[in-house]
């Protein structure tokens, strides 16, 4: 089984590691960049609120820290 990472949780270390409140706006709007460079389409976040851990890996190097685990 694969572990998920809930989008309320990836937005908390978020704004732990850049010091600074994001929110989820401002979480969909980076969310939306990534899934454009690598051409995931919209679809697969429909009705969901989590990545798995490859997203979450994929994710946290276009975000540029590592949002697999707490700081």
């Amino acid at each position: 089984m694969t572990k998920k990472y809930l989008f309320t949780d990836i937005i908390r270390r978020l704004e732990v590691a850049i010091h600074c409140d994001v929110g989820e706006k401002g979480f969909k709007i980076l969310l939306y960049g990534w899934r454009m460079k690598l051409g995931i389409p919209v679809y697969n976040f429909y009705g969901r609120d989590y990545m798995n851990e490859t997203e979450i890996a994929s994710f946290s190097r276009y975000a540029g820290y590592d949002l697999s685990r707490d700081f």
